[in-house]
């Protein structure tokens, strides 16, 4: 087979890529995604029916959370058409524009606020962005708690400030209004220009004289005559470079690959928003949640040097998931009817990076995945934590939700004192899920920068990445938004190039 273009990764860039650029009539396109089709599976397109996807739509990755830790977290990385984007609670949040101002600073040229802003414009008329209405009980405690503790309230599908407010959903309804579905579906009036090979899992690209040409799959040899677009996310983006020959090249050599292109930066400066949560047991199970378990957050700014919330957290009406203790880890949407609620702090901005290295040039094999947090010098990610958590434990103290919660499970209330704390925070860190900036855009004279801002892979021709390894920096509030953006905003690069 031959296209003008292929697009690896089915997910919340890679759709958008695939659809824009067919749309645009520059030639053929190939979507190629490993995992199944979503269209009519109830659990990929219902956001309240997560957890009712099973390990056959996730690729099973284990990372490492701490360098001092032998303990493994289940890093969750979606195998299906929708990506990410159908795997989880479609939490919509469009970034402070100082987060894309710093990108530019970093040598991001045209990644500004001002850059990328008529960018999620265009994203927001073609998804479904929908503002939760304050209803649920437990919400409203959350919320009235956080009042009584000084924060405003925010209408945060306007603007992400310090505050604390119901969340804004990518949905329609309980559904999703993911980038496969609403730029996708219906599968079945695709354009005619436009293939979408599922279940086919691309094992490398092919180079011939350093200009991508092809992908070898397990189906098969596909073959390229203008451009390969990479967008198969944080973990799996750099893996796939790596074993096509684009990498640190003693790594490389070490497995017996042949160097493409020596690029030591691909799999480092692995970003995350991470988080110790504080857990509650309630007066009486959750009610039920009408569509998710997660529909309203607070942003702290925790200490007064901050420019802008150095903390984001959810607030879960579950903990099933929490290192295994209150039930199945593998979802983060658990069964309802518990009476154990959470609230999830994270590090807006962390200042810990984390790598991504391949274990064998197949890969079907898992990467080696180092999250690596906490380790930033001046331990600034454990004292943002640290005043979060304590945050948090004065909300379960407040009136309003002193009527709802009986106990404090985690920490205890035996974890007292800042060296206790801290060592609860060392030996608890769980993830939000947000693996990014593994093959991070820069400047051409950046040398640990593996992409050059308009995403095209240094050292070689006819190579993007588009998706969130190429973050040069953390955007501070859940990614999937930017991950959109930067397929809407990618699509118009390569358009513009064909032209």
């Amino acid at each position: 087979m031959v296209f003008d273009y292929i697009v690896i990764g089915g997910g919340s860039a890679g759709a958008i890529i695939a659809r824009r650029l067919a749309d645009a009539n520059i030639g053929s396109v190939a979507l190629i995604e490993a995992g199944p089709r979503d269209e009519g599976v109830p659990a990929m397109m219902d956001i309240s029916r997560l957890f009712e996807l099973d390990s056959s739509t996730d690729w099973g990755f284990l990372a490492r959370p701490t360098r001092q830790s032998s303990r493994h977290l289940n890093y969750s990385r979606a195998k299906m058409l929708g990506g990410c984007g159908n795997h989880n609670d479609c939490a919509y949040l469009v970034p402070p524009r100082e987060d894309f101002d710093a990108w530019r600073e970093l040598g991001g040229k045209g990644w500004s606020g001002a850059d990328v802003i008529p960018y999620f414009d265009r994203l927001e008329a073609r998804i479904t962005v929908e503002r939760r209405p304050e209803n649920h009980p437990f919400s409203k405690a959350f919320i009235r708690a956080g009042e009584e503790l000084g924060l405003a309230k925010v209408d945060f599908r306007s603007k992400v400030e310090p505050g604390i407010g119901m969340l804004a959903l990518n949905a329609h309804g309980r559904f999703r209004s993911s980038s496969s579905v609403a730029y996708l579906h219906p599968l079945a009036s695709l354009p005619p220009n436009l293939g979408i090979l599922t279940e086919t899992l691309v094992n490398r690209i092919e180079f011939t004289d350093r200009v991508a040409t092809a992908c070898i799959t397990d189906k098969g040899r596909i073959a390229a005559r203008r451009e390969i677009i990479l967008c198969a996310g944080g973990i799996q983006s750099p893996q796939l470079l790596m074993v096509s020959g684009i990498g640190d090249a003693a790594d490389l050599r070490a497995h017996d690959i042949e160097v493409v292109h020596n690029s030591p930066g691909v799999g480092k400066h692995l970003l995350d928003h991470y988080t110790v949560p504080v857990i509650f047991e309630t007066a009486t199970p959750v009610p039920d949640w009408d569509i998710t378990p997660y529909e309203a957050v607070a942003m702290l700014k925790t200490s007064p040097d901050a420019r802008s919330a150095d903390s984001q957290v959810q607030f879960g009406m579950t903990a099933g998931w929490f290192n295994g203790r209150f039930g199945d880890e593998y979802h983060p949407s658990a069964p309802k009817g518990r009476s154990i609620i959470a609230l999830e702090p994270n590090i807006a901005i962390s200042r810990s990076h984390g790598t991504v290295k391949i274990t064998s040039p197949d890969i079907r094999i898992a990467p080696a995945i180092d999250m690596n947090y906490l380790s930033d010098a001046d331990r600034y990610d454990e004292d943002v934590l640290l005043r979060a958590i304590d945050f948090c434990r004065r909300m379960g103290k407040t009136e309003s939700f002193g009527r709802i919660v009986t106990k404090e499970l985690l920490p205890g209330p035996e974890v007292a004192g800042e060296e206790l704390l801290r060592n609860y925070i060392r030996n608890n860190c769980q993830t939000y899920y947000h693996a990014s900036g593994t093959c991070r855009l820069g400047s051409e004279r950046d040398p640990g920068a593996v992409l050059t801002p308009d995403l095209k892979v240094k050292g070689v021709v006819g190579l993007r990445v588009c998706d969130a390894s190429v973050f040069p920096a953390m955007v501070s509030v859940n990614i999937n938004a930017t991950v959109m953006m930067v397929g809407e905003k990618a699509a118009d690069m390569i358009v513009d190039d064909a032209k």
